[in-house]
């Protein structure tokens, strides 16, 4: 076989694969996989130097029992408010740094929200029980501030204690860090 033969046939398998990988939705899982390394290396940190308003912010949610919560019950307490959907690899990327900060957080009053924009919210429960998540998801209820209104997934809120967004972050980042940590209890010192 010559060679512009064998390099022909050797792209003709590279873009069936392609194109495999494709159709079949096998594309999410490597490109969430490869945006974990991205997150693993630190470049990406959420931005905490930012100023914000200090209008309150709220809105109707429901939990995953179908019980309904407003942000504004959580006032006097920090609330980590992320906007996520299963079908966004950038949300799946940074989910595993959200879980361990979850878990490795011993900051007593801080709340996660977990925000779910599935469709389907049975999609979300799934999603949280196959990779064995353990923050709390929640799905949008009827109403929500202007303020928290986006259109980039994921999309992360922190709230302080008056009900004010203190941080905005649109896109993946990494959450599990002591400077992140420390920006946390900061905010818990905060009257």
């Amino acid at each position: 076989m010559d060679k512009k033969k064998k390099d022909r046939l050797t792209w003709v398998a590279y873009i069936a694969i392609f194109i495999m990988f494709w159709i079949t939705g096998w594309h999410k899982p490597l490109v969430s996989l490869l945006q974990q390394g991205i997150l693993a290396t630190g470049l990406i940190q959420a931005d905490i130097d930012q100023e914000y308003s200090e209008n309150a912010v709220d809105a109707v949610l429901y939990d995953e029992e179908g019980q309904k919560v407003r942000l504004s019950d959580f006032r006097s307490e920090v609330v980590f408010l992320n906007f996520w959907a299963t079908w966004c690899p950038p949300c799946k990327a940074e989910m595993p740094g959200i879980q361990s900060l979850y878990e490795s957080t011993e900051i007593e009053g801080v709340n996660f929200v977990m925000l779910s924009t599935d469709r389907d919210f049975e999609d979300a429960k799934k999603y949280k029980e196959t990779y064995n998540y353990t923050f709390p998801i929640y799905r949008l209820g009827e109403s929500m501030s202007e303020e928290l209104n986006s259109s980039s997934l994921p999309t992360t809120f922190v709230i302080g204690k008056q009900g004010n967004i203190e941080m905005m972050h649109k896109g993946m980042a990494q959450y599990d860090s002591d400077q992140f940590r420390s920006y946390l209890e900061e905010l818990l010192s905060k009257n």
